[in-house]
């Protein structure tokens, strides 16, 4: 419940737009196709391109919030979220699964890097890691106990993890073994983004933004004062995703929204023209991205951020 209680405690009062479920995850199947999730067992397809949507609550009678959606094809998704709670598609998310993991910790995060292999974190350090598509998840002793939040995988050996209190992880084997890097710094870390094996970057509370150039060895601030040792804003950052080594978004509390087109050189604020904490954000390419937030707010831009539109449902 702690991630949650962050994200309550970063809440604004919402806006005159009609309040639905906070959504907390999204990611696209294809350029058309996006899916949300979030409290109360919510899921949230959104097809053609935004032009229908179809949106399923409490699905198996589940009242735990899904945290996070990942798709290994265009036809395998999961889902994961509070108390143990897996779920599983063959079909582009038009039915699930509901898979026992016999667990009550909450996974806050799932990714796979091809059809077989994926990764599933969460509350007090835990790592999951699966070989054969899901049949069945192993734990790895991640070393620590802290919150882990999101996952970034550039092959099926290297592997970041971020998390509470400045957490990063980082595995060169798969697994097998996790090393603690050190960052220098005790925000905790949302979100972690790697482009390549060398060039990747962190956010999180307190506006922080930190990227690497030589495989997580060193991380710099981005989005830094010049006249203080710290970030720009008190922001929680969220969410941070890149089309290219150059171009990308973080998102976060009270609407906010930065770009950069230079690798975080320079962070740009974007208007969203919401009140709404973004919790996630998928960047299909340059010109387009999708983020969901509280009280069931998307919005997406298709001209690289220079316009954000809040999308409405459509039967």
């Amino acid at each position: 419940m702690f991630i949650l209680l962050l994200f309550l405690i970063c809440s604004v009062p919402p806006s005159s737009i009609a309040q639905k479920n906070t959504l907390y995850g999204i990611t696209s199947i294809t350029k058309n196709a996006i899916i949300a999730v979030g409290k109360d067992g919510t899921i949230v397809r959104i097809l053609n391109g935004g032009k229908s949507w179809i949106r399923t609550e409490n699905i198996f009678g589940i009242s735990q919030s899904f945290l996070s959606v990942n798709f290994s094809d265009s036809k395998t998704g999961w889902i994961v979220g509070e108390k143990g709670v897996i779920l599983r598609t063959s079909n582009s998310g038009k039915t699930w699964k509901n898979l026992d993991s016999s667990s009550q910790s909450n996974y806050s995060y799932i990714r796979f890097i091809n059809q077989k292999t994926g990764w599933i974190v969460g509350t007090h350090g835990l790592i999951l890691k699966t070989t054969n598509a899901g049949k069945n998840w192993h734990q790895q002793n991640s070393n620590t106990t802290k919150a882990l939040w999101c996952i970034t995988i550039v092959d099926p050996s290297t592997v970041w993890i971020s998390g509470a209190t400045g957490t990063i992880l980082k595995t060169t084997n798969g697994g097998e073994t996790w090393n603690l890097l050190s960052s220098d710094f005790k925000n905790a870390f949302y979100a972690i983004h790697f482009f390549d094996y060398l060039k990747g970057w962190a956010c999180g509370g307190y506006g922080a933004i930190i990227n690497t150039t030589d495989g997580g060895a060193t991380w710099m601030k981005q989005n830094a004062r010049e006249d203080v040792s710290y970030f720009k804003t008190n922001n929680f950052h969220y969410t941070i995703n890149f089309a290219d080594a150059e171009t990308g978004w973080v998102v976060g509390s009270s609407g906010v929204i930065m770009k950069t087109i230079d690798g975080g050189l320079n962070w740009i604020d974007q208007q969203s023209n919401i009140a709404e904490v973004l919790h996630s954000l998928t960047v299909l390419n340059k010109q387009t991205a999708w983020a969901v937030g509280a009280d069931g707010i998307i919005i997406n831009t298709t001209d690289g951020g220079l316009t954000w539109i809040t999308q409405s449902e459509k039967k």
